[in-house]
């Protein structure tokens, strides 16, 4: 690999092949080999990772038939067409989707130096669909953009529920913003609003702000999401490191942000999800009973655009104002 190049393609962890691509201020890993998980995104200026490792799972390979959740080492994930396994006809639906394991195809479109973009894709196991997805950075910017293409390439349209799983590593100082002015809470994991069944309002309801994270001590685990998104936009920050992640995506496609905080919860972990999605949460079968599925009609083409931003103290590169 020249010195020049961006891309270094002969990446390895705990056996697992991959891609590490990384420039004068950030280093990201890419593994197409386990479902194309983006595992590290790192702020070379500080050594903070802006995505959290599980600390007592390692990354392997991936295969279908395993739980998503004891294999889980952190990252970011796509998770298509559906979060929970589910029915729907005679069809059946793998926990959390189809692209998560597995490999992915890549190949390595450019990298002068300046600019370098991977190119990875996986037709989908339960629906006629291919997935691809172009990751680019450049060199001197803090940004990395997620170009998808979804493409229907059956005969019938199709339903689907489609989020990215972005997992961040938090610490009681840390602040999460969404371009929103409501919450719903999912009953299941209600937290500290347990009993409440009302939208909540966002930032603050009543003597909560809701930008706040708990303690790990707090031993608690809190599903929300937002309804009417002004704007396609998320992030947390963490000021006693300095650093944040802002993502920006089209809310014409992802209509919500659901946030999973994990308080020394769910297994004792400490560790808040953003996942911007095309459908409130509850699993593909869910979403088309109650309306909420999105659909792609045989033969369409679905193109988006996702970008992932470092953010630095005072965190300037990033409305705030919400």
């Amino acid at each position: 690999m020249s010195a020049t190049h961006i891309v270094n393609d002969r990446y390895f962890e705990k056996g697992v092949s991959g891609l590490a691509l990384e420039t004068d201020v950030l280093k990201l890993t890419l593994f197409p080999e386990a479902g194309a998980k983006l595992l590290d995104l790192i702020h070379l200026p500080t050594g903070e990772n802006l995505l959290w490792r599980n600390p007592r799972v390692p990354l392997r390979a991936t295969y279908p038939g395993v739980s998503f959740d004891d294999v889980w080492c952190g990252g970011w994930d796509e998770l298509f067409p559906t979060d929970p396994p589910c029915e729907l006809g005679n069809n059946t639906f793998h926990d959390h989707g189809d692209l998560w394991y597995g490999p992915w195809e890549w190949e390595i479109i450019e990298d002068n130096g300046e600019t370098a973009t991977v190119h990875m894709k996986r037709f989908t196991v339960a629906l006629p669909c291919l997935m691809e997805k172009w990751v680019t950075i450049h060199r001197g910017s803090l940004t990395v953009t997620f170009r998808h293409r979804l493409h229907n390439i059956g005969t019938q349209p199709v339903p689907y529920a489609w989020n990215l799983h972005i997992a961040h590593p938090i610490d009681p100082t840390s602040r999460v913003y969404i371009a929103t002015d409501a919450m719903h809470i999912v009953p299941s994991q209600p937290g500290r609003f347990i009993g409440r069944d009302i939208p909540l309002r966002w930032p603050i309801d009543g003597d909560v702000d809701m930008t706040a994270v708990l303690s790990p001590e707090s031993g608690t685990t809190e599903w929300l999401h937002a309804t009417n998104l002004r704007e396609g936009r998320c992030a947390v920050i963490h000021p006693s490191r300095s650093v944040g992640l802002g993502i920006t995506f089209d809310r014409d496609v992802f209509h919500t942000v659901w946030t999973w905080g994990v308080y020394g919860g769910w297994r004792n972990h400490y560790v808040l999800l953003t996942e911007p999605a095309t459908s409130p949460p509850g699993g593909l079968a869910q979403n088309v009973a109650d309306g909420t599925a999105a659909w792609i009609k045989p033969g369409s083409i679905l193109e988006t655009e996702v970008s992932a931003s470092i953010l630095e103290s005072p965190f300037t590169n990033f409305n705030m104002t919400f």
